[in-house]
């Protein structure tokens, strides 16, 4: 009776999966998308990030700016699924691009300061039910799980949607019986992921002296040196905030070193509050002019690809 139960629970929760939230018809898509850029116009552009890049770009705008630059056609997608960082970006990539040889000719990644060291959360049920395959699952597991736990934890999400979509179903029934329950985390999730990308206190009198820092970036570099590998030119973008703040230069020096481009903050435009929906992502008119300055960007720099050498 019990086993039955389970299994029945399981079959619900594989039905609901492709549907339970913004998120995860994304998710499902990804397949999708892969596809589209195997026979999309070239340049083929990658917008690779998190809800800051899904509430930030307009592809729409992006890909008709660019194409009325270049003076040709070009196209653009977006993998943006939200709360994820460099980790989960270098498996996903692989599992739904490298394994399906579907590769753009750019990926730009956008980010604040925590989204890219190896110290970023965790989240292994979702890293391995939805960013992992079975090619790449045995050394996820190794290099990302802890523990024995952990790692069993892993294992079972990549192969039951019950279990690996847990927090997901935990989070539905949260919001359908207490009052402002989604809203009210959310705004507590943008608070926390703002206050991340303040510089940490230096200990000293000095303002202008940061931290040593105590990051370390090697899912960066992997992703990088996997975009490298398959011809792609990888361009990171620090995403605007209301308040200032500085790219880490351990993750600067990883982007360098590993041969990606780092665009300048000190071009991006200047957003007032009125240009933030939450305090943290890009509302309509941030979004329009964050997408016109990257369309600039990446126009300017696709142009001088083209330009032979004298």
């Amino acid at each position: 009776m019990l086993a039955g139960t389970g299994i029945l629970l399981e079959i619900i929760a594989r039905i609901l999966a492709p549907t339970l939230d913004y998120d995860r018809v994304h998710i499902h898509a990804f397949p999708e998308i892969a596809e589209e850029i195997k026979v999309g116009e070239s340049p083929r552009i990658m917008i690779l990030g998190n809800s800051l890049l899904l509430h930030g770009v307009d592809e729409t705008l992006l890909q008709e700016n660019i194409s009325t630059a270049l003076s040709r056609p070009c196209s653009v997608s977006k993998v943006t699924p939200v709360a994820t960082a460099a980790r989960d970006w270098h498996y996903l990539y692989d599992t739904y691009f490298t394994q399906s040889q579907s590769h753009p000719d750019i990926v730009v990644i956008g980010f604040v300061g925590h989204h890219l060291p190896d110290q970023y959360e965790l989240k292994i049920r979702r890293l391995t039910r939805h960013f992992c395959s079975l090619d790449n699952l045995g050394s996820c597991l190794n290099e990302e799980g802890r523990t024995l736990d952990e790692r069993a934890i892993g294992f079972i999400s990549h192969f039951s949607a019950l279990f690996g979509d847990q927090r997901t179903h935990q989070w539905g029934v949260s919001s359908a019986t207490i009052p402002q329950f989604g809203p009210g985390v959310s705004r507590l999730n943008n608070i926390l992921d703002a206050a991340q990308t303040r510089p940490a206190p230096n200990g000293s009198d000095d303002p202008g002296i940061q931290a040593p820092s105590t990051r370390t970036y090697r899912k960066l570099a992997d992703l990088i040196k996997t975009l490298k590998a398959h011809g792609v030119k990888p361009y990171f973008i620090p995403m605007p905030q209301p308040e200032p703040w500085t790219v880490d230069p351990e993750a600067r020096a990883t982007i360098e070193e590993q041969g990606a481009t780092l665009i300048d903050r000190s071009v991006n435009p200047r957003m007032g509050r009125s240009d933030f929906s939450d305090g943290y992502h890009l509302g309509e008119t941030g979004k329009t002019r964050f997408t016109s300055f990257l369309a600039s960007v990446l126009s300017e720099e696709l142009s001088s690809m083209e330009t032979p050498a004298p």
